[in-house]
């Protein structure tokens, strides 16, 4: 779940809320398995909480101390709520826990990734000898990877240009840029043609790049 939820975003609410669900988890503590040390913790939690966050609401006592009292106390008390969450089997929730915790039900419907609609972009680094280090990005200038996609495919042709995808030698698909090629002595002063395509996670591809020429540097 979101590190926000499912907590109420104001004090005041949080404070009515922290009060529900550490009631609810105490009286309903064997039925929903919560352990014994989590089960430990929650009143001695609940209790920092509830003696750390009126200070802060008095002028009077609500000093920078018992503003970071507050606060720690806070995160302690969410912390723990999270991990009883967690550990909480889905069979055993009832429309009410949900309900009175806030903790929708988890989706069991898988999102397909989708099939990548744009191209990666090469630029490829023959500083050293017989290697090219090819960098890719995608065609909106981004540096992360389309949503869904898996890695970038990459493919060669040396000598001379490709007319089409069959002329083409498959090297690699490449999960995080840059990806290191090395070639034999026997290429050496030849031109390297590539192509470049995101793969998603289903293995569907999308456009191919540009091709993109560099000479493998004796």
């Amino acid at each position: 779940m979101p590190n926000s939820k499912p907590f109420p975003s104001t004090e005041g609410d949080l404070n009515t809320y922290f009060k529900t669900s550490v009631d609810y988890l105490i009286a309903n503590a064997v039925r929903l398995l919560i352990s014994a040390t989590n089960l430990a913790d929650l009143p001695l939690l609940w209790d920092a909480w509830n003696t750390a966050y009126p200070l802060t609401q008095n002028p009077d006592t609500k000093t920078t101390t018992a503003t970071a009292n507050k606060n720690t106390a806070r995160d302690n008390l969410k912390k723990l709520l999270r991990s009883i969450y967690a550990d909480i089997p889905e069979s055993v929730f009832t429309e009410k826990d949900r309900n009175t915790l806030g903790i929708p039900a988890r989706s069991t419907t898988r999102t397909d990734a989708p099939v990548p609609t744009t191209k990666p972009i090469a630029k490829i680094d023959t500083n050293n000898r017989l290697e090219h280090t090819i960098n890719f990005i995608d065609e909106d200038g981004s540096l992360a990877k389309p949503e869904g996609v898996r890695g970038c495919q990459i493919w060669i042709k040396i000598g001379a240009p490709a007319i089409d995808p069959s002329e083409l030698a498959y090297i690699a698909t490449d999960t995080q840029t840059p990806y290191l090629y090395k070639f034999d002595g026997k290429d050496a002063g030849k031109a390297a043609y590539y192509w470049l395509r995101w793969e998603n996670t289903r293995g569907e591809t999308g456009p191919w790049s540009d091709a993109v020429m560099a000479t493998i540097i004796a």
